[in-house]
């Protein structure tokens, strides 16, 4: 059987070896990962490269590692989902695990109902327009339909985004086909620490620094060490701060319809709010609002850095790209490539064989990416696109 994993590994710490664990007792005879690339979806940018991060990911117990493009990665739970599960699907596996808050199917499947509900989005569209947040207005619309349990599931964030993926299962005719992996120790986003297991915002918060190696496999601590000893790590975008407020300030005002998805008043708010702000947690706080969630804000200045054509994200993403395997999983690269519904391309130099959406997409990762490169200590060289092909460990 092979199975999918969507992730981040922002970094991969004892959480997500638990969990690939966790699956390969389930059966699985593959393990293939979906990964966020170099900027992930809460707005910033991956704390160490996504060639590196797939290296730890299989020498870590990965099969094969499919880059999760900027616009799909960078975006809202849904276009997050839609990209990565569309992903998996189209290279052929059996089923997809995520870790959440809770494992039970039915209960899942019950917060799929409710997501899918017409009545609940007409009250999440109600309460978004009396000034609520999404998550605040599909609590209260989730809970007066189908009880507060339901609604605190969809709440936490494992779960939220795991429904998101049994909505792209349902659409492809596949909802029964996941498996649930019930979180252990520190929860998502969380401060707090628990055995030898933290949150991935922990050890970031703490720049992975030595006090959380405790946290880490030993395979993630040796390549974080030497890419810290590089000024590789820990990525940031603070580490490019001018830069990026600098090019945001040279965006003309009428350009922000084209990298900006919001239609309610945001690109207006990120615009006069550039004028003043001297920091981008400043910028972030000028411009919030109580209907704005601070990643949704995140995202949309990234975006707008980027410049991020927001038709990239539409539809899926229409090509697969391998960052890196073992020999198990170069065997099923093979098969896949024969029966994929998309190209699977392991070197720059393929790209040529894309539709022209798939190159624009290709190349505006190549842009991304040299962005990137400002942001560790030390600056990394353009072209990484070019000259990284897959890898295997």
């Amino acid at each position: 059987m092979i199975a999918g994993i969507v992730a981040e590994y922002n970094p991969f710490h004892n959480g997500h070896l638990y969990h690939i664990n966790k699956v390969r007792e389930a059966g699985a005879d593959f393990i293939v990962c979906v990964m966020s690339g170099n900027f992930v979806q809460r707005g910033e940018c991956a704390c160490v490269s996504k060639w590196k991060r797939a290296e730890i990911a299989v020498k870590n117990g990965a099969d094969l590692v499919i880059d999760l493009p900027t616009p799909f990665a960078s975006a809202s739970a849904e276009t997050f989902a839609r990209g990565a599960v569309g992903l998996l699907l189209s290279f052929g596996v059996d089923f997809i695990s995520f870790g959440s808050e809770y494992d039970s199917k039915e209960k899942l499947l019950t917060c799929l109902e409710a997501l899918n509900s017409e009545k609940t989005g007409e009250s999440i569209r109600k309460y978004m327009a009396e000034g609520m947040t999404y998550p605040k207005a599909l609590s209260l619309a989730v809970e007066n339909e189908y009880g507060k349990e339901t609604a605190e599931i969809l709440l936490s964030p494992n779960s939220t985004l795991g429904v998101e993926y049994l909505r792209e299962l349902q659409k492809n005719g596949r909802e029964n086909d996941f498996l649930p992996i019930k979180r252990e120790g520190a929860a998502h986003d969380s401060g707090k620490t628990s055995d030898n297991i933290a949150s991935a915002s922990f050890i970031r918060e703490n720049a992975l620094a030595d006090n959380v190696s405790s946290f880490l496999p030993e395979i993630t601590k040796k390549i974080i060490s030497e890419e810290k000893e590089k000024g590789f790590a820990p990525c940031s975008l603070k580490n490019n701060e001018r830069g990026i407020l600098s090019s945001l300030r040279e965006i003309p005002k009428e350009d922000y319809s084209l990298y900006i998805s919001d239609t309610t008043g945001l690109a207006d708010r990120i615009y006069y709010a550039l004028k003043t702000a001297t920091s981008l947690n400043g910028l972030y706080d000028a411009v919030k609002v109580k209907n704005y969630t601070h990643s949704r804000i995140r995202r949309e200045v990234l975006m707008l850095y980027l410049r991020c054509p927001k038709t990239l994200s539409e539809g899926s993403v229409p090509y697969i790209k391998i960052l890196a395997g073992n020999e198990k999983g170069l065997s099923l690269l093979k098969k896949a490539k024969e029966n994929s519904s998309l190209p699977i391309i392991t070197r720059f130099a393929e790209k040529e064989s894309l539709t022209e959406k798939g190159k624009a997409l290709y190349e505006f990762e190549c842009t991304a990416t040299d962005k990137f490169a400002f942001m560790s200590e030390t600056v990394r060289n353009s072209g990484a696109e070019e000259t990284n092909s897959f890898r295997k460990y």
